[in-house]
């Protein structure tokens, strides 16, 4: 069942690598081998076709590893951001006292003098 329609697993095509195609392959067959005599002709030629499909899937070669990122030096990074100063620190502030009480961090801005 669903929490909310829409989410991001909907239709979504789940990933499979090639070792788990394969055993989903040899898991059809069993199926499809065990399938009773008076059982529905549309679960029949569902098997068929998906196991034609990953049939077709796993002829193809198999792709080669993606390079990752980690492994090349010469790859462009990110800039990282400054760090903004933060509301609630008194080292912060230039003009204010360096004693700042609880009290005065967490009052309302109209309150503070």
């Amino acid at each position: 069942m669903r929490s909310f329609e829409g989410q991001h697993s909907d239709n979504v095509a789940i990933k499979r690598s090639r070792e788990e195609k394969q055993r989903q392959l040899v898991q059809l067959k069993e199926q499809l081998a065990t399938l009773k005599a008076h059982a529905a002709p549309a679960i029949r030629e569902a098997l068929v076709k998906r196991i034609a499909e990953l049939d077709a899937e796993l002829r193809q070669p198999a792709k080669p590893p993606r390079e990752g990122r980690e492994g090349r030096e010469d790859a462009p990074r990110h800039p990282r951001r400054e760090a903004r100063p933060s509301v609630f620190r008194a080292e912060d502030s230039g003009d204010r006292s360096a004693t700042v009480t609880a009290s005065s961090v967490f009052a309302s801005p109209r309150r503070r003098s």
